[in-house]
């Protein structure tokens, strides 16, 4: 079945959400199965490569609601990482810190540009404790394979960063807004890529919308390049 029911979404919002799990399925057995399923949002990502599909979405009823870009860069020629300001830790967190990281997640997602802060049908509320659960979720429950770095300042959590060894991603990030613009995000990103090298990897991952620009011109700088992009879409019915 292609059609599949994301419990967290539809608790989150408060209404029935499914996600298109092939993106080529025909459309008239997906709508078939989303009613039967009484599926009321149905979410799909495409390669924005493929315009046909995406006008096929269109033309069904589909609305654009982001576009992702995702990043790469090897790490066999990493340079040496520098020194933090005298003020400034990076460190492994541990779930005791999950609440503090839960904080920088609430003001750093504020209204973030997301798909769910783009449906104007989805709370943005809702939307903006999408990204603290995430956070608070990911400290709560890292491990040396899904490990998270903080950059700590003034005894204060400041930055977050969490890392999927296994699928050689980086999945989240932030830096609260007062603390952007000093170099704790680029400082987050070396160090990610120093544990990545020493957990074996080859490369590393990342991903963000397409009109989060600082963080791509943090990636640019050291090394990452554009790899591909998907098309976020949904569906109401």
């Amino acid at each position: 079945m292609s059609v599949e029911i994301n419990a967290l979404e539809s608790a989150r919002f408060g209404i029935t959400a499914a996600r298109l799990t092939d993106p080529f399925a025909p459309l008239a057995q997906v709508n078939a199965a989303a009613r039967t399923m009484n599926v009321q949002m149905m979410t799909v990502r495409v390669d924005s490569t493929d315009l046909r599909r995406v006008q096929e979405l269109e033309d069904d009823g589909y609305r654009l609601m982001d576009t992702l870009v995702w990043y790469g860069r090897e790490l066999v020629d990493l340079p040496e990482i520098g020194p933090s300001p005298a003020d400034e830790i990076i460190r492994r967190a541990g779930p005791e810190d999950a609440a503090k990281v839960a904080t920088v997640a609430q003001e750093a997602f504020a209204g973030y540009c997301g798909h769910y802060h783009s449906d104007p049908r989805l709370s943005a509320a809702a939307a903006d404790a999408a990204y603290v659960d995430w956070a608070e979720s990911s400290v709560a429950r890292c491990t040396d394979s899904r490990p998270v770095l903080v950059a700590v300042a003034q005894d204060r959590i400041v930055g977050f960063l969490t890392l999927d060894l296994g699928a050689a991603e980086i999945v989240l990030n932030a830096v609260i807004p007062g603390e952007q613009g000093k170099g704790t995000y680029g400082r987050l990103i070396d160090r990610a890529l120093a544990t990545g090298r020493k957990a074996g990897l080859t490369c590393l991952a990342v991903s963000t919308q397409l009109n989060n620009l600082a963080p791509q011109r943090a990636w640019v700088r050291r090394g990452f390049r554009m790899q591909r992009s998907l098309h976020t879409l949904h569906k109401w019915f």
